[in-house]
C-alpha cells in the first residue's frame, strides 16, 4: 500500500489531500454462495472507513459518546452498484466530505478494487448523510473538535 508522499500509512488508512483512503480485503464472510460481495456488505466497508477516518482525525466514536454525549447515525444513503467485488479482492474505500452543517454532514464514498497493475476500478458509489445525535436521539450540533477536524476535509472550500 502506498500513501501520498509524506502521509502516514496505518491500518486506519491515510489521507490523499482531503480524501481519506481505507484499504480492506474481501473475506469469505463478506460474500454470497457465488463468492461475490453481498450488496449490504458494502455499507459495512463504508462504515468501517468512516470510523477509521474519525480515528485518523483523533476523534474516536467511543470518546465522543463518553465525553460529548453524541453519536452519529445514517440519515440517508444512496448506493450505485457498478461492478462486483469477489472473494480475496483487495479493495479501497475513499471518503470525501462534501458538506458540513450544524448537526449533519454529507460524505461521498467509493469502493474500488485494486487491480494487479495498481489501477482502481470503482465498484460502488455511496452518498451518505450522517446526523449527530445526543443521548436522547435528538439532533445535536457537531462538537467543535469534530467540526474543526472535518472542516479541513470539506471539498470545494
Amino acid at each position: 500500500m502506498q500513501a501520498e508522499s509524506g502521509s502516514q500509512v496505518s491500518p486506519s488508512g491515510w489521507f490523499e489531500g482531503r480524501c481519506h483512503v481505507y484499504p480492506a480485503r474481501v473475506y469469505y464472510e463478506d460474500t454470497d454462495a457465488a463468492g461475490i460481495v453481498y450488496y449490504a456488505n458494502y455499507l459495512k466497508f463504508a462504515e468501517r472507513a468512516r470510523t477509521e477516518l474519525m480515528r485518523c482525525l483523533g476523534t474516536e466514536h467511543r470518546s465522543l459518546m463518553r465525553d460529548a454525549g453524541i453519536a452519529f447515525a445514517v440519515r440517508s444513503c444512496n448506493a450505485e452498484y457498478l461492478l462486483p467485488a469477489r472473494l480475496d479482492d483487495p479493495i479501497i474505500v475513499r471518503t470525501r466530505i462534501r458538506e458540513l452543517r450544524g448537526a449533519s454532514l454529507r460524505a461521498v464514498q467509493t469502493v474500488a478494487r485494486r487491480e494487479s497493475d495498481g489501477a482502481e476500478k470503482v465498484l460502488v458509489e455511496l452518498v451518505i448523510r450522517l446526523v449527530c445525535m445526543d443521548g436522547e436521539l435528538k439532533p445535536a450540533r457537531l462538537p467543535g473538535v469534530v467540526r474543526a477536524a472535518l472542516g479541513d476535509l470539506v471539498e470545494g472550500q
